[in-house]
């Protein structure tokens, strides 16, 4: 099974200036990755209307409905963080993990995320690294260490 995130899913120095925008990168990305059809990535936005996909900490986790799950060819995951900060919900974001989904793959890496967002060290890396194997080293990871 592929990885859920690969290096070309990993985007710094994107540029939106709304949830509108970033929520329709994440399906872009999502997308040229071959790893969803359209359908997704507009369930995507569906879904982020419904419930706002921000976590706290300038990061949003945009993702479909469960209903899109059928549009969805393999699970991945697209990293996007974002030159310039930008208005989400009255929250300052930073940035994007985007999720494509067909059953629970995802868990692992949001639990890495989650590992990621509580520990400074490794967020500080996720926010200021360029090179994406850090990113694939801190998210890839099974959080058992």
């Amino acid at each position: 099974m592929p990885p859920l995130l690969v290096t070309s899913g990993i985007h710094f120095g994107a540029t939106a200036s709304s949830k509108e925008e970033a929520v329709a990168l994440c399906g872009s990305a999502l997308q040229s990755l071959g790893a969803i059809s359209k359908e997704y990535a507009d369930a995507m936005w569906e879904r982020e209307q419904i419930a706002s996909s921000y976590l706290g900490n300038c990061v949003a986790m945009p993702h479909g409905t469960d209903e899109s799950r059928k549009y969805v060819h393999f699970g991945q995951i697209v990293f996007i963080r974002f030159a310039q900060p930008f208005i989400w919900d009255d929250e300052e974001v930073k940035l994007c993990i985007g999720i494509a989904a067909q059953g629970d793959e995802h868990v692992e890496i949001i639990g890495n995320l989650a590992d990621a967002l509580l520990d400074e060290e490794k967020f500080e890396v996720l926010l200021a690294t360029n090179d994406p194997e850090d990113v694939l080293t801190i998210l890839n990871t099974s959080h058992t260490q």
